[in-house]
């Protein structure tokens, strides 16, 4: 029995190529189920439910335009994930600023589906405009991020956050948080040193020597380990240890990257 031969190169390529374009193909229907979700979110009785099959469709589209080669879309979905998550504020009565805002999201798929389909590499356009919804999203708030996996420390970081202006997002994926930083703009990022696939000290490391716009971001390292001091470019703002001081340092961290962020 011989083995089967190996797929070539151009095969392959050419494999992928059409995965991609079945996956655009396929895309507006999705976005069409999306829309009709988002609908149902303001008159159905089961919020939880229409609000858990919306968010399962979004991540799905995010993972597989990655796969494809879409980064775009992704970048969408993640945006649109945080516009998103402002709707379980009020299941009863859901914001429709939000809700317009979500809209306006996939609408940015379909135009980037279309340049993507008409064989567009870049997508300026498209990022202006998501960059315009990020910053009704914000509004006067400092956007901050948390990688951590320990739900302790994540719920003690946001806590100390509603002290002041910042929209927080989270993660426990170190290298997903990379991917994320470099597309967007983050004022403060928090991380504790031991997150999935890539740890924070390479996490801060990695943004500070990109050159997509937060290489001077705030940042701040929660280690148990006993780390060495660093005088180094590319290390963290703050180092905090988990110990018994750990919550009363946490929170002096922050205020004082706040702080910072106020005087510039």
């Amino acid at each position: 029995m011989t083995d089967s031969p190996a797929i070539s190169i151009p095969d392959m390529r050419a494999l992928l190529r059409r995965m991609r374009e079945h996956y655009l193909a396929e895309l507006d229907e999705k976005l069409s189920g999306i829309e009709s979700d988002l609908l149902a979110l303001e008159r159905t009785e089961h919020f939880a439910e229409v609000f858990e099959r919306v968010y399962r469709k979004m991540h799905f589209i995010k993972g597989s335009a990655g796969t494809y080669g879409l980064p775009i879309i992704s970048k969408i979905c993640h945006q649109l994930e945080a516009h998103f998550n402002l709707l379980s504020n009020n299941a009863a009565n859901p914001d429709r600023g939000a809700l317009n805002r979500c809209a306006a999201h996939i609408g940015l798929m379909r135009k980037a589906r279309d340049e993507a389909q008409a064989g567009a590499e870049h997508f300026n356009d498209i990022e202006d405009e998501l960059s315009a919804l990020r910053a009704l999203l914000l509004g006067d708030r400092y956007s901050a991020l948390i990688v951590e996996t320990s739900k302790v420390n994540i719920k003690l970081c946001t806590e100390i956050m509603k002290r002041y202006p910042v929209h927080v997002t989270i993660m426990d994926n170190g290298y997903q948080a990379l991917e994320l930083l470099l597309q967007q703009k983050y004022h403060l990022l928090v991380t504790g040193l031991e997150v999935k696939v890539l740890n924070g000290l390479a996490l801060v490391a990695a943004v500070r020597m990109s050159a997509r716009g937060n290489q001077d971001m705030q940042a701040i390292l929660l280690s148990s380990s006993k780390l060495p001091p660093f005088k180094r470019n590319v290390d963290p703002s703050f180092i905090v240890p988990r110990d018994s001081r750990f919550a009363e340092n946490l929170a002096r961290a922050i205020e004082t990257c706040i702080a910072a962020l106020r005087a510039d």
